[in-house]
């Protein structure tokens, strides 16, 4: 049984409009771009997901490049350093390791930050060509309600119905004999 042209396209927009509306969905490595520059011998980019920075946990990943080459540097030591500006107390620093990355191009560590503000970040790179640093700021908002979370699970059975009633209203409409 073949769809009809208006059945075909439906069937083919509904996917890519649901990457395009959730591009979480997609599982994409990396995250937003914080920052890229050049700093020696190194090309840093360092990203960050989740897109909207929340209080909770952060990951921050880190992509160190040859700047001759553009090649993914190897046997560097990266450490992420992330203090709470006006609070010289909260200071947090971890290796980043590609361990801990998705994509093992990366170097990533994860933070779990305690509340809502702004971060400095310190990005560290020790290697073979030398050493080098680079920082940035960033700005984190209050972590996402609790009932927020959990809508998603809750609320796909509520439209899972809706899209039965409209089913069924236009099958009705369909059957309805002609006045």
């Amino acid at each position: 049984m073949r769809l009809p042209r208006r059945g075909r396209f439906a069937s083919r927009l509904l996917p890519v409009s649901v990457l395009l509306l959730l591009p979480s969905l997609a599982a994409a490595d990396g995250g937003t771009i914080r920052l890229s520059e050049q700093q020696g011998g190194y090309r840093i980019t360092v990203f960050t997901a989740p897109t909207v920075l929340r209080a909770g946990p952060v990951d921050i990943s880190v992509l160190v490049q040859d700047a001759a080459t553009e090649e993914a540097a190897s046997g560097v030591q990266v450490t992420v350093k992330v203090m709470r500006q006006g609070s010289p107390d909260v200071v947090f620093q971890h290796p980043a390791t590609t361990e801990a990355a998705t994509n093992k191009l990366y170097y990533a560590a994860v933070f779990d930050l305690p509340e809502a503000g702004w971060y400095s970040v310190e990005v560290s790179i020790h290697g073979v060509l030398e050493k080098a640093q680079v920082r940035f700021e960033m700005e984190v908002a209050e972590p996402v309600p609790p009932w927020l979370t959990m809508a998603p699970l809750v609320g796909w059975p509520v439209v899972a119905v809706l899209l039965f009633g409209i089913h069924q209203v236009l099958v009705r409409r369909r059957m309805r004999p002609a006045q």
